[in-house]
């Protein structure tokens, strides 16, 4: 092992190497690992791949079913979402559902990180609300969850909080960790996370995808999550997002979910010839787009796609196009063990 890790994507403007990407990557299957890229050693901080463990203690609860949330409330549970018109209107009827006022939710105020509808939303005279924050849907299961165990709804993001006491055991038996609220890293919403082995989090996602791995009392609850996100998956994440556009190439195949910073975390369903399967990916300088290409291109080798899916053509082709419209460059996907892609 080398103690840089392999090149996923270089940016190549005209014959110029303008920019590169390394990072670390592990694919496991129904036994473990089948293949790994980098130093897999270090704990990552998973960021908001984090979300659909975080909220597994809520979907199991069975709340989200009682309360007759639709697919589209609860896939934004789990989601990082762009904060467009849909995702605004589907916090919000979550939370008039459950009347908890939206002054409630920590994340603070954020503008959508769709540059459309921000546009939207400034040239309408509006200001961004704590509902636009990509993290909304998350601290509204979150609120949920703190009066559904009669806890205070005001310091809900407290590592010692019963909501996240209960999220962490619920990652220390899933993950054989034994993480304290010591080991919290406050994310960017304010929401405590924790660091984890790039490997754990690929197995964690695996068994997500496929629920009969998970103890019995967490199978309805990963299910829940799998339907929600595969039936609307435009609430994950939001136009012109991979999230959103994986799903939508493949209805019921992966359960997956971006994080910030270069992370990424895609679990495959067992279905039609195809094994239990996990990835997680972590970009080392944090660029998204570090990854987009070369997974878009990685999971046509691993015939997980057919390289031929309309929501996913921007990501295969890995075009760069300047102000004019005009493609200017493009996005090599390279890796010192498996070649030019």
């Amino acid at each position: 092992m080398t103690n840089e890790n392999p090149l996923f994507t270089r940016l190549v403007r005209g014959e110029y190497s303008e920019s590169v990407h390394r990072g670390r990557m592990v694919l496991v299957g129904p036994e473990g690992r089948l293949e790994s890229h980098g130093d897999l050693r270090e704990d990552i901080l998973p960021r908001s791949s984090l979300k659909p463990l975080q909220l597994l203690p809520l979907f199991a609860s069975g709340e989200p079913e009682r309360l007759g949330l639709s697919p589209e409330q609860q896939a934004i549970l789990v989601a990082s979402h762009s904060g467009d018109e849909q995702h605004v209107s589907t916090v919000r009827s979550i939370l008039q559902k459950v009347g908890i006022p939206e002054s409630a939710l920590g994340c603070g105020a954020s503008e959508p990180l769709d540059r459309e509808a921000a546009k939207r939303l400034f040239k309408s005279g509006g200001e961004p609300t704590r509902v636009h924050h990509n993290c909304s849907g998350k601290h509204s299961g979150f609120l949920i969850r703190a009066r559904m165990l009669g806890a205070p709804l005001e310091g809900y993001l407290d590592p010692m909080h019963p909501v996240h006491v209960e999220i962490r055991e619920t990652i220390n038996e899933l993950a054989g960790t034994s993480l304290t609220a010591e080991d919290a890293v406050i994310d960017g919403c304010g929401a405590p996370m924790y660091p984890l082995p790039l490997e754990t989090m690929a197995s964690l996602v695996r068994d997500l995808a496929n629920p009969e791995r998970l103890p019995t009392r967490y199978q309805e609850a990963a299910r829940a999550i799998f339907d929600a996100i595969n039936t609307a998956p435009h609430h994950l994440a939001g136009r012109a997002r991979i999230d959103t556009a994986l799903l939508q190439a493949a209805p019921g195949r992966f359960l997956l979910k971006c994080g910030a910073e270069g992370y990424f975390i895609l679990g495959v369903r067992a279905c039609e010839g195809l094994e239990a399967m996990g990835l997680a990916l972590k970009v080392d300088d944090g660029a998204r787009r570090g990854y987009e290409t070369f997974l878009a291109r990685y999971l046509v080798e691993k015939g997980l796609l057919s390289g031929t899916e309309e929501s996913m053509e921007t990501f295969f082709a890995g075009r760069i196009q300047n102000s004019q419209g005009l493609q200017v460059g493009e996005y090599r996907t390279e890796h010192e063990s498996l070649g030019r892609i």
